[in-house]
């Protein structure tokens, strides 16, 4: 028996509806997802890194050549005390490639005895930094010590009016790199004491 023209006619418009609703749908989710706060996660007006970058180490964990880009920004008389990859919560329009998801830990953070230091990069090339008097935080939300021994997420106003929030995953596999984010994580921690923990109104207004 023949199926009745008028109900194919009805089910190949609902094929094209739902054809044509997913991704509207998708892009009213990404569109929400990306505007976010105003201020939080922008990085246009970092400065440009510089024009040479380390060569990428193979089957090789990235801690030692981490600690040594950072050192070549180290004041005189400044101390590295402890770093980690991030990658920005939630994510950039950026930060998302075409088969790719979001690209993994664009961010390197570190904390020394007067600034943190913020890198925007890929791997080891340094794209854009950021860096930070302490006396120039308008509030911090550290990381807290998480699953085995990860610190996951970090907040920071500046009073500037910029906000910025990422995560650390830990490198679990390089007791190295782990020493290092826990240390990182320890000494935000005591900034953030010093700095104290305004309201939600007052983030609002820093």
């Amino acid at each position: 028996m023949a199926p009745d023209p008028g109900t194919v006619n009805v089910y190949a418009a609902m094929r094209i509806a739902l054809a044509l609703l997913i991704p509207v749908g998708i892009a009213v989710r990404m569109s929400g997802m990306f505007r976010g706060e105003a201020n939080l996660n922008l990085t246009d007006d970092w400065s440009p890194g510089p024009d040479d970058h380390p060569e990428t180490p193979v089957l090789t964990p990235l801690i030692p050549y981490d600690v040594k880009l950072i050192s070549r920004f180290l004041e005189t008389g400044e101390t590295l005390e402890g770093c980690a990859r991030a990658f920005f919560f939630p994510p950039r329009a950026r930060d998302y490639r075409f088969g790719a998801g979001v690209s993994k830990y664009p961010l390197l953070v570190a904390a020394t005895s007067r600034r943190m230091l913020l890198f925007e990069v890929t791997v080891l090339k340094v794209h854009r930094t950021c860096f930070v008097p302490y006396e120039q935080i308008a509030f911090l939300d550290p990381p807290r010590p998480g699953m085995f021994g990860t610190s996951g997420q970090m907040r920071v106003g500046l009073r500037s009016g910029r906000t910025y929030q990422f995560k650390f995953l830990g490198p679990l596999f390089s007791p190295e790199g782990m020493q290092q984010e826990q240390r990182m994580a320890a000494y935000f921690r005591g900034i953030a004491s010093r700095i104290g923990s305004p309201s939600a109104a007052d983030r609002a207004a820093a």
